[in-house]
């Protein structure tokens, strides 16, 4: 049989085990639909600007093309003819007519002859450059087929670079604008979606703390996957309670220890058993029958659980286990449900003060005017077979064998208010010199076969 000890649910150890200890799920999604808004804002605004930078410098180029085109035709001759005063008039002119910011005319053999305007500011003073604005237009000056010179001319991209400002502009504020808006949608979603949430953590952290059975089950509001989850939950608190109800019955009727074995290892529930060494103790009432001739049924009842209770609570501080009660008699085992290697120590022990206990109890009936009810005990120690026993749909956990039968028999021999066991019994390492004793004689016990010397154990020895 297992030997684990018993554990605490953990949704028991209080409200602190259900607390937050993380970033709440509000914030996730807030963060979630921010993050997923950016992303998408950024991805859009960077596409659209690059769409929008690739059409306007198509459009320069073409106006490039449309504004210098004419000049290169005209200076070819003016070139050969090395008439640059009239060159430079016509650069000029082109400038002036704000086409071009800065053209510039080359010959082929004397490089630079003759320019107009100011070339723009380079790639990094402008805000949104184009690409235009860093590599001039450049037009071969041919004639007759005849390469003569080239005429290089930088567009006026202000218009373009302000179209391209204003685009940005306008990103930016759409982008805040989406931004705030799906702020304020993300938090009204999180809260509609985290207060049921909430409510169901605030209500398992009350139902694991008392897992009442007035509790009333939680109010489903909606027909959703909330809904789902607050059903699922009603029918997990019902299955808790009833499994706590179980537990305490099952508790009452066995010991903690059996039934933790059983609760852990409901797979493995079955008819069998193992053999161990320990120690079973007997006590009983002498003359329970003549005792519940005189009672009423309801008497006996009340008179039994007076004595019962407080040798139950006994035997388990002492470290016992409450077999079974058998009519009138408790039967105790030690060494068994629990390893123990002094159990025969431990159940004289007991023995000893389950009769104080009765003593005590004896005084506080005559206190009352109630008759004594005097127990007598026996014990002995030795291999049983320890396991469940009966039949697969009604079974028992206990233990049998002739060590058992024994005990069963000494405590017919022992006199009222002592505790007997036998001989052999005394004289086990354990407990040889540690109690005080006087003999019994000699007895045949029935349904054994062999004398039985038996002594009565009266008291510990104050040295031992």
């Amino acid at each position: 049989m297992s030997r684990k000890p018993r554990q605490q649910r953990s949704g028991r150890s209080g409200a602190g085990e259900f607390a937050p200890r993380y970033l709440p799920i509000a914030w996730k999604i807030v963060a979630l639909i921010a993050g997923l808004t950016l992303l998408g804002i950024g991805t859009l605004s960077v596409f659209v600007l690059n769409q929008t930078t690739a059409v306007l410098n198509n459009q320069i180029q073409v106006q490039a093309e449309l504004t210098v085109a004419p000049i290169a035709r005209t200076s070819a001759e003016l070139i050969l003819a090395e008439d640059y005063l009239t060159l430079e008039n016509l650069l000029g002119s082109l400038v002036e007519e704000g086409r071009v910011e800065s053209v510039t005319a080359y010959a082929v053999d004397r490089g630079e002859i003759a320019s107009a305007g100011t070339p723009p500011p380079g790639l990094g003073d402008s805000v949104w450059p184009l690409s235009t604005t860093a590599t001039p237009y450049q037009r071969e000056i041919r004639f007759q087929d005849v390469r003569v010179g080239h005429i290089e001319a930088f567009i006026d991209s202000a218009p373009m670079q302000e179209l391209i400002r204003n685009t940005i502009n306008a990103g930016i504020a759409t982008a805040i604008g989406v931004l705030l808006l799906s702020l304020v949608l993300a938090i009204d979603i999180s809260k509609r979606l985290v207060r049921p949430l909430e409510q169901l953590a605030h209500s398992m952290r009350g139902r694991m703390r008392t897992l009442d059975a007035s509790d009333d089950p939680l109010v489903v509001m909606r027909r959703d996957e909330i809904s789902q989850l607050t059903d699922a939950f009603n029918d997990m608190a019902r299955d808790l309670l009833r499994k706590d109800q179980v537990e305490a019955a099952l508790r009452r009727y066995v010991s903690d220890t059996v039934a933790q074995d059983i609760l852990e290892n409901l797979d493995r529930v079955e008819l069998g058993g193992r053999a161990v060494e320990g120690s079973v103790l007997f006590a009983d009432i002498r003359g329970y029958t003549a005792l519940s001739e005189r009672c009423s049924p309801e008497e006996l009842g009340r008179m039994l659980n007076e004595f019962f209770g407080p040798m139950s609570e006994c035997i388990a501080r002492h470290g016992g286990t409450v077999d079974k009660y058998m009519g009138d008699c408790t039967m105790a085992v030690f060494g068994v449900a629990t390893d123990d290697p002094n159990h025969r120590r431990t159940a004289l022990n007991t023995g000893l003060a389950l009769l104080d206990t009765v003593a005590t109890i004896n005084a506080r009936r005559e206190a009352r005017g109630e008759a004594r009810v005097e127990f007598r005990i026996g014990l002995h120690a030795g291999e049983m077979l320890a396991g469940n026993m009966g039949a697969r749909d009604r079974m028992q956990f206990t233990v049998v064998g002739d060590t058992v039968n024994l005990a069963a028999r000494l405590v017919t021999v022992a006199p009222p208010g002592g505790l007997v066991t036998t001989t052999a019994f005394m004289e086990h390492a354990q407990v040889k010199g540690r109690f005080q004793t006087r003999d019994c004689g000699t007895h045949e016990l029935h349904g054994v076969s062999a004398a039985v010397e038996v002594c009565c154990v009266t008291g510990a020895v104050a040295h031992a």
